[in-house]
């Protein structure tokens, strides 16, 4: 029996017809399915979702963002925590420089 070599060529084309049948498989793919794709079934409630997360982050932000009278006897205001952080940073190094101070 003799030995079958396989040819330089001839791998080389077996590798470019099966390349090329999954390149026509994907062009059929593409002309017949891709461009008459129906509208998701629940495209609706997603839109509906993205409406009430924006208007969720809104209605936050502008908690996180605004002046708020939280108790008017007692004199409590909610303020942006923005103003909080720089408040609490001035107490903190006017203690620490009263505090080195006294020693």
């Amino acid at each position: 029996m003799s030995a079958t070599q396989v040819s330089k060529s001839n791998s080389l084309l077996s590798f470019l017809g099966g390349l090329g049948a999954i390149l026509i498989f994907g062009l059929i793919l593409f002309v017949a399915y891709l461009p008459n794709r129906p509208e998701p079934v629940n495209a609706q409630a997603g839109i509906d979702r993205q409406a009430k997360a924006d208007e969720a982050r809104a209605a936050g932000l502008e908690k996180l963002s605004s002046y708020k009278v939280i108790n008017a006897e007692a004199g409590t205001v909610a303020i942006p925590i923005a103003d909080a952080m720089e408040l609490t940073v001035a107490a903190y190094t006017q203690a620490a420089q009263e505090a080195d101070g006294a020693e």
